[in-house]
């Protein structure tokens, strides 16, 4: 029984054998067979055969390939078969190396890949990976111990971030900075607001003034004067140039009354509505006598010359009047400076607004006229605000 047992794992795979390799070299179509030599021949091993071949084609069709059967150990050897170029395959020593054959999948299963592993092999460098180069920590150092408390209890030590100017640390946990602030400046501009007395102007009939004619003996003036540094050496003494606006209204006067009614009287007041406009042009020097970048207090001294061009407008559609005068005026002030009181305001308006220093300005100024038929000459007391920058 094991005889026959063998005699038929070795013819299928003798038969499997040729059939693969009649695949690679035997023509497309196979010869002709006469199935009528087989109709009447019943062979019991022929079937069983025929059966081994349906099941290597599926395994074929599949993906797979057949799998030799074991050569069993007293077998006579097998006898060798052509291959059509006369090299002979012995059937016993086609035993499959250990690990070399394919795992046959099936098509619902996918094959199960090994998770790589991290662990590197002594003496390997994966070159692939990307380096990323570790600087090195920071060498810790014992803290400075700048002074202690009286029962030493306490020690008080130097703060990391006092080389970069920390100066203290608040109860609610500000760091307060010591920061260096950019000193000096080279403009000066001041605004100014005024009175000045009413200039002495007298009308053709010899009897209306600038008083009679407009509000009142004083006039308001709005000043503004722009100082410039021309020396670098001397922050004191500037260049200024000045313009000033004055304006006022009132009333027409009659010069004389109507001859049939005698109304109305002459010096009466008119209708029509005139404005008188004045607009000092200055050029000077200041002096300030300052000598601290935060000095509280600064007097300063004014002087230079000034032309005053006059325009009196009429409402009634009859034609301007223009005229101007030259002056010359000097005078001094008193300026106080705002930011010094608060170094906290200072700060913000020398990082925030760019301004050096804030003051607030009283000014006296005498206003002198070379013209005695526009005489501007008056004294002007003004008040306002002075920004170095």
């Amino acid at each position: 029984m094991k005889s026959l047992w063998f005699v038929l794992v070795a013819l299928l795979a003798v038969t499997m054998f040729h059939t693969a390799h009649a695949q690679e070299s035997a023509p497309q179509e196979p010869p002709f067979v006469d199935e009528s030599e087989f109709d009447s021949q019943a062979d019991p091993l022929k079937a069983e055969t025929d059966d081994a071949l349906s099941i290597e084609d599926e395994i074929l069709q599949s993906g797979g390939q057949p799998v030799p059967p074991p050569a069993p150990t007293n077998a006579p050897p097998a006898a060798p078969a052509g291959n059509g170029s006369g090299n002979t395959v012995d059937l016993n020593q086609m035993v499959p190396e250990a690990g070399s054959s394919e795992d046959l999948l099936l098509e619902d299963e996918e094959p199960v890949i090994a998770a790589p592993s991290s662990e590197i092999p002594e003496g390997e460098i994966l070159l692939d990976e990307p380096t990323t180069p570790v600087k090195a920590a920071a060498p810790v150092y014992a803290e400075e111990v700048v002074s202690k408390s009286r029962s030493g209890g306490i020690e008080y030590i130097r703060h990391p971030q006092s080389a970069v100017g920390l100066v203290r640390i608040e109860k609610d946990g500000t760091y307060v900075y010591k920061t260096s602030e950019k000193k000096g400046y080279s403009t000066t501009g001041a605004f100014r607001f005024g009175m000045m007395d009413a200039p002495k102007i007298t009308a053709a009939d010899g009897v209306t003034t600038f008083e009679t004619m407009y509000t009142g003996p004083q006039a308001p003036l709005l000043m503004f004067d722009y100082d410039w540094q021309p020396f670098k050496a001397s922050r004191n003494f500037k260049i200024q140039a000045g313009i000033g606006f004055m304006m006022q209204t009132g009333k027409g006067r009659f010069t004389e009354s109507d001859p049939t009614t005698g109304d109305p009287a002459a010096g009466d007041e008119a209708m029509e509505e005139y404005t008188f406009l004045a607009v000092p042009l200055n050029l000077g020097f200041s002096y300030r006598f300052q000598y601290m970048d935060r000095q509280i207090l600064a007097p300063y001294v004014v002087g230079g010359g000034s032309y005053i061009p006059v325009a009196e407008l009429r409402d009634d559609g009859n034609s301007t009047n223009f005229v101007g005068t030259p002056a010359a005026y000097g005078g001094g002030g008193l300026m106080i400076n705002i930011g010094a009181m608060s170094k906290d305001t200072a700060y913000t308006l020398r990082t925030e607004y760019a301004i050096a220093n804030l003051w607030a300005t009283l000014e006296y100024r005498y206003l002198y006229s070379f013209s005695e038929d526009v005489d501007f000459s008056s004294n002007i007391i003004s008040a306002g605000i002075t920004l170095d920058y």
